[in-house]
């Protein structure tokens, strides 16, 4: 009430007060919706759409159940053993305490709990968003430990069935949920980073479980009871398996009783008495319907790492995707980038390694050797090639309407030990030029030092920028921080392909979003597009999947589910079709409505010769499909879609044919190989 009586002393606009209180309506709404109570031995956690229990164990707890309130179906554990478990350290909790924070914008609440393992502290943090249906958990510890590891590796017992002792090893933990039944069937998805050497990001695996523990490497493992036709999922939150620290060789074990989650991440030499954030996990349900799966898992992840479009879309250019590198990196070559970008509708330009006065190993130039260790000095603006500093560059590009993104490589020296000097270095070029958008590379997340320092890097930038700030992570080489760590930083820059080495195909690119788009969200992927008239001759006549025979517009579109990344120098664009300048202005014109959706997989896996695609689900009734011909013999190709469908608008693409076959069903046709559509549907549901 106070802050509205200044509102109307100061005479604001009658709108701002009404917005002013909606805003405190909204907060205090979703406050309200999540609900954390812990009442004798009992700790519930719930929401509009699901809800938890737990016994408390002295606050060492363990889940008892689990109900999807959306379709009143639930899923119940016994609860005989805890959640955490250090091996060689006692597993009796005590000094147990709670309380209840709630976030700063009041659309999430924590259930904080501490409790003591002789000597260890440890803070396990469960956060419950409003309208989604999954908790976060998060470990931190702190504290002393005598022993030099908690992870144990053990032979294998594969004795006959008749001698061996059918109990099996206990690990450490960070996570443990005991079934009331057996029928489960699972489902696991490892992911691959370091994409210059793979390109295969996701692997996925089914198994049903036995009385011998499996133990499984993956990010996420999915359950579902297959008479209940529930299922529950627990996604990872770390670096892939081979980037984690302290890495025990798998993630989960799994067996007829139940499954465990693993990998720390942290290790009793690196405690201290401060805390330490170790890995951490999402539990979630669903039916047992494979899009919903998907769904649910998109929606927590796009809740937990909201993307903004004003600042998170970008359609970004970088010239090293020609293979130039650095070498005609100077001011003049800037600036008619600058203007080239502009005609094609470029709205980030990223000057990539080399515009700065020390250069890397990477350089054209000889003289180029830096990687791991730098100097302030070596990150101002190189003297010879941008005499006038970025003063140009940022007026040009100001005029142009396109924000300015630098490379940097923070130093590795003593774990990143400099890390606040290099925070310091981005915020100056914040501050002076409003740069906010950082190409991060040559990560190696080596030790947990260097893990806690680079976070400490991230967070000063992001806090003192007020949240502006974005980082474009690349994950091309070495130990990174995979697809589901760090995400409240930036986007994934995902991979390097060059029609110099022959080994961009489009498909191939549309194939490796295809499938990242089931597990991570399509708009925190940077995917990028070439200049496919270059090195015609580095590609068989025959092969009709190269990127001349594809064309730029498919090229383009493969991209526009993510942030597009013309990786290429746009003012040697010669060959541009009629209408890709058209085609890029109607998707900036829908690419804010197109990337608030829930983005899926839909149609067939992209092989070069499939019908495949992508749809945004809307969170009311206006969704987009986004459709692909692959070098597809049958001109038609009949899509399931999951509502009913009500009526279609072609958005932007080739000429396509639609007719409706029954209320879940499209006939689309497009009439050649390599063609493409973007539509809008509206939907009954």
């Amino acid at each position: 009430m106070t802050a509205l009586k200044l509102l109307a002393h100061k005479k604001y606009p009658f709108i701002l007060i009404c917005l002013f209180i909606n805003q405190f309506v909204w907060s205090q709404r979703i406050e309200n919706e999540i609900k954390i109570i812990l009442e004798k031995d009992t700790l519930v956690l719930e929401n509009q759409k699901i809800k938890a229990k737990y016994s408390w164990n002295n606050g060492n707890i363990s889940l008892t159940h689990l109900n999807d309130k959306t379709n009143n179906k639930s899923v119940s554990f016994s609860n005989e053993n805890q959640n955490f478990l250090l091996n060689n350290e006692t597993s009796n909790a005590t000094d147990s305490h709670f309380e209840i924070i709630t976030g700063t914008n009041k659309n999430y609440k924590d259930a904080v709990i501490t409790f003591n393992f002789k000597g260890i502290n440890i803070k396990q943090v469960l956060r419950l968003y409003s309208d989604v249906k999954a908790i976060k958990h998060t470990y931190f510890l702190k504290g002393k430990s005598d022993q030099k590891s908690w992870d144990i590796n053990k032979v294998e017992n594969l004795d006959m069935i008749e001698t061996r002792n059918n109990k099996n090893d206990e690990f450490s933990r960070i996570g443990h949920l005991e079934f009331n039944t057996r029928h489960w069937k699972f489902k696991s998805v490892k992911f691959y980073e370091a994409t210059d050497h793979h390109d295969n990001p996701v692997e996925e695996t089914t198994f049903l479980s036995y009385r011998k523990q499996r133990k499984v490497q993956a990010n996420l493992l999915f359950a579902s009871n297959t008479q209940r036709k529930q299922s529950i999922y627990i996604l990872k939150e770390s670096p892939i398996g081979v980037s984690q620290q302290y890495y025990p060789g798998f993630d989960f074990l799994v067996d007829y009783n139940g499954l465990s989650i693993h990998g720390l991440g942290i290790s009793p030499t690196d405690l201290n008495d401060n805390w330490i954030q170790g890995y951490g996990y999402a539990l979630g349900i669903s039916d047992g319907d494979d899009i919903q799966q998907k769904i649910t898992i998109l929606n927590y992840q796009k809740k937990v790492n909201p993307y903004i479009f004003e600042r998170d879309f970008m359609m970004m250019s970088n010239t090293w995707g020609d293979r130039s590198k650095d070498s005609r990196m100077n001011e003049e070559f800037i600036l008619n980038e600058l203007t080239s970008a502009s005609k094609l509708g470029i709205t980030h330009f990223q000057l990539d390694d080399g515009w700065q006065q020390g250069l890397s190993r990477n350089s054209a130039s000889k003289s180029g050797v830096k990687w791991d260790d730098w100097s302030t000095e070596d990150w101002q603006p190189h003297k010879e090639r941008f005499p006038n500093g970025f003063k140009k560059i940022i007026k040009t590009a100001e005029k142009e309407n396109i924000k300015i993104g630098l490379w940097f490589n923070p130093s590795k020296t003593n774990n990143y030990a400099n890390w606040e000097r290099d925070a310091n270095i981005l915020l100056e070029y914040y501050n002076n030029f409003g740069i906010s958008n950082f190409k991060i590379d040559g990560l190696d997340l080596m030790t947990k030092q260097a893990e806690i320092n680079l976070r400490k890097l991230f967070s000063k930038v992001k806090l003192e920028t007020n949240g502006k700030a974005v980082f474009n992570l690349d994950v091309t080489a070495g130990r990174r921080i995979g697809y589901h760590y760090f995400g409240e930083y930036g986007n994934i820059f995902l991979e390097n392909r060059y029609t110099d080495w022959s080994n961009y195909y489009p498909y191939r690119t549309l194939r490796n979003l295809w499938l990242l788009a089931s597990y991570v969200p399509s708009q925190q992927l940077q995917i990028e597009f070439l200049n496919v008239n270059r090195n015609k001759k580095k590609y068989p006549m025959e092969d009709m999947a190269s990127p001349e025979k594809v064309g730029l517009n498919y090229a383009f579109a493969a991209t526009m589910m993510a942030q597009p990344l013309a990786w290429m120098e746009v003012s040697q664009l010669k060959e541009i079709p009629l209408n890709f300048i058209e085609i890029v202005e109607k998707y900036k014109t829908v690419a804010k409505d197109l990337h608030a959706g829930t983005i899926i997989p839909i149609g067939q896996e992209p092989d070069g010769n499939s019908w495949t695609g992508f749809l945004s689900l809307g969170s009311g009734n206006e969704h987009y499909l986004l459709v692909f011909r692959e070098n597809n013999q049958n001109k038609s190709y009949e899509l399931n879609l999951p509502f009913s469908i009500n009526k279609t608008e072609i958005i932007l693409g080739d000429s396509i044919k639609i007719k409706k076959q029954n209320t879940h069903n499209l006939k689309l046709t497009l009439e050649t190989p390599w063609s493409f559509s973007l539509l809008k549907i509206s939907s009954n549901d």
